[in-house]
């Protein structure tokens, strides 16, 4: 799995509740009328066997951001460090059983080309192997070639497609079956 290395200010942690409105609004501009709305995310949200995460960049959390010397995420009642920083993507994942989804993944505009998709996607795949998931499954426009190539280069394979899933285009199902440790 070779391709462009993440920023190293680039962190990857827990999607929290108070970043939903946050990922709601940036699934609308990416995504238009297939987006999810917040209230969705909130219910996929409370499911078990559901994880999210996010991948912030630290330019608006760094030292210059610092109130009184402390940094936002050290103050009282404020956000975790991980929800610190500029939103640069999220993915969601489920697993039940020995199978797990890539639910929804993204980038924004601005963090695209970065290495971010490879590093949320290797998280997803990562805590869907500690949930005993042996393959992962997801759904791809196709018409998103550079979607389509990450998932390859991982070694997800097309199984079959739905007509029509999105507007004007099939979804492309892909699986990979995780290699044993």
């Amino acid at each position: 799995m070779t391709g462009p290395a993440v920023r190293s200010d680039t962190t990857i942690g827990d999607l929290h509740w108070w970043d939903l409105a946050e990922i709601a609004d940036n699934d609308a501009r990416i995504f238009g009328p297939t987006a999810w709305t917040v209230s969705y995310y909130w219910a996929v949200m409370a499911q078990s066997g559901t994880a999210m995460f996010q991948a912030r960049t630290a330019s608006a959390g760094d030292s210059s951001a610092a109130v009184g010397g402390q940094r936002p995420s050290d103050s009282v009642g404020q956000r975790p460090s991980d929800s610190v920083g500029e939103l640069a993507g999220w993915i969601v994942m489920s697993a039940s059983g020995s199978e797990a989804d890539v639910m929804t993944i993204a980038t924004t505009e601005a963090a695209r080309g970065q290495g971010i998709g490879r590093s949320l996607l290797s998280a997803g795949i990562d805590w869907a192997r500690s949930r005993g998931a042996h393959v992962v499954h997801l759904e791809v426009d196709e018409r998103n070639e550079s979607a389509l190539a990450l998932y390859r280069s991982f070694g997800f394979e097309e199984w079959g497609r739905r007509s029509d899933y999105y507007p004007g285009a099939d979804a492309i199902l892909m699986q990979h079956r995780l290699p044993p440790e």
